[in-house]
């Protein structure tokens, strides 16, 4: 290099220097100044009294700075058997719960957590706007293995001890902590406590294939539990994106949370008092191991009570606080009716999921083993189709007689081709004669309707088939059995390779195959789309979904052939196609009503009422 060349190097080397001796300079400072404050905190702050229960200085400044890149709140653990809660000096709340057993989907390595991504700490005391009134640190009183203790103050002049107790009794006890909250008002002055609200979490997607809807914040109120999905924020054609969401209850909130799809936060008050719900959506990045994209979550809040606080009083208020996963007999158990977390939807389908979730588990239970979910699902639906077989014996045979009676349901359709009602008369005389009910063969479909959405409902949210294995390369049961990936994409189905969906919908096919034909045309191309719809429904969710709809579909080839084996049904008269039933009477009455009013028409005749006689006159 020339002269300039190395007078520049020296002087851009110089200027790095005095650069990193600076920050140094400057980090020290603030270092210094940290541990200033921390000190003269710690002098300030007096011992705990009844006049004073939090220890909080009334004179503490409660100016909250803003974080820099090098200062970092302190971190304390309260681990169970299935929990490890991470509570944080910042806000004196819950940063995270990491759940020991769950592994991650993408990335085996990792594990499972709750609240890690949201704004608020769970416990963390926030404004109506959802921003923390805590100072940045709040000051630890005491610590033990099963407790850990914050004061602080607010910045309208409360002071505040947090309480945070592992739960020593109950059900779902390993994933649950209580919190006793003690407010104190250190103002000479009263203070409302009615904006105050307690911080209930934030759900955000496991994994970026995630759906929105499976994302949702919830409340019970009574006997009533509302909820409402991510959804909810979103603008349409015919409405406007929505900032928040709040929901007033006179009678008093029994508990409050946020879930998504497998794992939810339940934050349950001791005493029940009139409060407010508020929700707020967000958008965070995913960590690489869920996806590395930006997501939306949600976050929400459960107000105090709407009181107001005396000069020197003191409020006392308790929380017990559940971050675990939706597991059904596990929600159920807990204090309260919490089933309604589960979200399985309407009165009928929960009944049914609720008992399919109790068998699986049973199942699963007896067989053991690493493949003892997927077994267990494919014996729950043998026996859902064991339990069926009388109906879809009764179905087939009467399909095979309604297509026996084609040839003649033509003659009627060539011989009124004009007059619709005469030949449905025909028809149902020609049903009657031959006892064949055409409903038959649909009751089956009917009653399969709500065991399918029931079973489907259930997947949806079966936390214990997350990470269980079935047939070598199914990894996940409660995740599509994706073996690799196309180079190219198709619309709705994206770009992975599902071998579960493919095999349903060949089974499907296989079976329809051999099913007997009936109906008309347009009936048939309807009921030749059904495994393509099923197909693209089921191809991106749960593999155990498809891993239940195939075995299905080859219990019912199996069936179907053992059917085609045994002698044809026989089409013989019944000698009842004189003997009109019920509806038949009502059809011809109706009939002949209406020839009975044309032929009045074709005549300009119109039915009057007769008039009545005039009385003679008399006169006066």
């Amino acid at each position: 290099m020339d002269r300039k060349a190395w007078i520049v190097v020296i002087i851009c080397s110089i200027l790095l220097a005095y650069n990193i001796h600076v920050s140094s300079q400057n980090a020290a400072a603030k270092a210094a100044e940290a541990r200033k404050l921390a000190e003269a905190q710690a002098a300030a702050d007096p011992e705990p009294s009844p006049e004073n229960p939090t220890g909080v200085s009334p004179t503490l400044e409660v100016q909250r700075p803003e974080l820099g890149p090098s200062e970092k709140s302190a971190d304390f653990e309260l681990e169970t058997a299935t929990n490890v809660f991470t509570l944080s000096s910042l806000e004196g709340g819950i940063k995270d719960a990491l759940f020991k057993e769950e592994l991650a989907v993408d990335d085996l390595s990792k594990k499972v957590r709750m609240n890690d991504l949201g704004p608020n700490r769970i416990g963390g005391l926030v404004d109506r706007s959802g921003k923390a009134l805590d100072l940045p640190f709040y000051k630890v009183q005491s610590q033990s293995t099963d407790s850990i203790t914050f004061i602080g103050r607010l910045s309208n002049g409360l002071g505040v001890k947090k309480i945070w107790q592992k739960a020593t009794e109950g059900n779902g006890s390993d994933y649950r902590l209580s919190l006793t909250l003690e407010l104190v008002n250190l103002n000479d002055t009263s203070v409302s406590l009615g904006n105050l609200y307690l911080s209930t979490g934030s759900a955000a997607p496991l994994t970026t294939n995630e759906q929105a809807r499976y994302r949702n914040f919830f409340w019970q109120t009574g006997d009533d539990f509302e909820s409402e999905m991510q959804g909810f924020f979103e603008g349409g054609f015919f409405s406007k994106e929505k900032l928040d969401f709040v929901e007033e209850s006179e009678a008093g909130i029994e508990f409050a949370g946020v879930a998504n799809q497998f794992f939810a936060t339940i934050v349950d008050p001791e005493d029940l008092y009139r409060a407010t719900v508020r929700a707020r959506p967000k958008t965070v990045d995913l960590p690489n191991y869920r996806g590395g994209t930006s997501a939306k979550i949600l976050y929400s809040s459960l107000s105090l009570p709407d009181e107001t606080l005396d000069a020197k009083a003191k409020k006392t208020l308790k929380f017990d606080i559940y971050v675990g996963p939706k597991n059904n007999s596990l929600i159920r158990s807990l204090d309260g009716e919490k089933d309604g977390v589960m979200d399985y939807g309407f009165f009928l389908f929960a009944w049914i999921a609720r008992g399919l979730n109790w068998t699986l588990n049973m199942l699963a239970g007896l067989f053991g083993g690493p493949w003892a979910w997927g077994w267990a699902v494919v014996v729950l639906t043998i026996i859902i189709r064991t339990f069926m077989w009388p109906l879809h014996a009764k179905s087939t045979r009467t399909m095979k007689r309604m297509s026996k009676l084609q040839p003649k349901m033509a003659e009627l359709k060539e011989k009124y081709p004009d007059d619709p009602n005469k030949m449905n008369q025909e028809m149902m005389k020609l049903y009657r004669e031959f006892g064949v009910n055409p409903m038959g063969g649909c009751l089956p479909m009917l009653l399969q309707i709500p065991i399918f959405f029931g079973f489907f409902t259930m997947l949806q949210y079966a936390v214990e088939l997350r990470n269980q294995p079935f047939l070598g390369w199914v990894k996940d049961l409660s995740q599509p059995d994706t073996v690799g990936h196309l180079p190219f994409s198709f619309p709705f189905l994206g770009d992975a390779i599902n071998i579960l969906p493919i095999l349903m919908a060949v089974t499907m096919v296989l079976q329809m195959k051999m099913t007997p034909q009936t109906g008309d045309k347009m009936q048939r191309r309807i009921f030749m789309f059904m495994p393509i719809i099923f197909f693209f429904f089921c191809y991106n969710f749960a593999s155990a979904l498809a891993l239940y709809w195939t075995t299905q579909n080859i219990f019912s080839i199996g069936q179907t052939w053992l059917m085609q084996k045994m002698p044809e049904p026989e089409l013989k008269s019944s000698g009842k196609a004189n003997k009109p039933s019920m509806m038949q009477k009502l059809a011809a009455r109706a009939e002949e009503a209406q020839k009975m009013k044309k032929a009045q028409q074709k005549g300009g005749q119109k039915t009057q009422n007769p008039k009545k006689p005039r009385g003679p006159k008399t006169g006066g």
